[in-house]
């Protein structure tokens, strides 16, 4: 339960707060209170314009790093799907040949499902060669896994993938076996 004190305290802000309110709406009909000019409302709505920009780009470059985060535990997780499909082939020494056969049988046991770029729903880049570096059906020994980042600053990006995987401005993020 309040306090006397307390009680009073309240009592006197709210008559406070309707003195103040009388004299306000009195000096408003009087005319005392002008209100902004023209010059201090464009300047306001500048300000505020140029907070709002700010804050837009920052959101949109937040939203990019965020993709290319995706991207990486997609080709993380995709790698880790190829490393247990190798261990499963006969002999234990070969990847497959496309990322499809991860994939084929939907009680698989490597991935449920092969992750697709975030923002435009493509496939990964997945490049199988054979241990004579050509393409491979059976011998496939090793496999490089790319993804185009929307960051061209992006400290893990892929120097030597770059015009081949993503054409453009875009730079890559490549995973490649041992």
């Amino acid at each position: 339960m309040p306090s006397q004190d307390s009680i009073k305290y309240h009592v006197l802000s709210i008559k406070g707060f309707i003195h103040n309110t009388k004299y306000i709406i009195q000096n408003i009909k009087q005319g005392q209170f002008p209100g902004f000019t023209l010059i201090e409302l464009l300047v306001v709505i500048t300000i505020i314009g140029i907070l709002a920009g700010l804050i837009l780009v920052s959101f949109s470059s937040a939203q990019a790093r965020a993709r290319d985060s995706s991207r990486k535990s997609d080709l993380d997780a995709l790698k880790k799907a190829l490393e247990l499909a190798k261990q499963d082939s006969p002999g234990g020494f070969s990847y497959p040949s496309d990322m499809q056969t991860l994939d084929d049988d939907p009680n698989s046991p490597y991935i449920k499902q092969i992750p697709k770029d975030p923002k435009t729903g493509a496939n990964y880049i997945y490049a199988a060669t054979s241990t004579t570096d050509g393409p491979c059906t059976l011998d496939c020994a090793k496999y490089t896994l790319t993804a185009c980042l929307e960051n061209k600053n992006d400290s893990q990006k892929d120097e030597t993938q770059n015009e081949t995987a993503c054409p453009g401005d875009p730079v890559s993020y490549a995973i490649t076996s041992q």
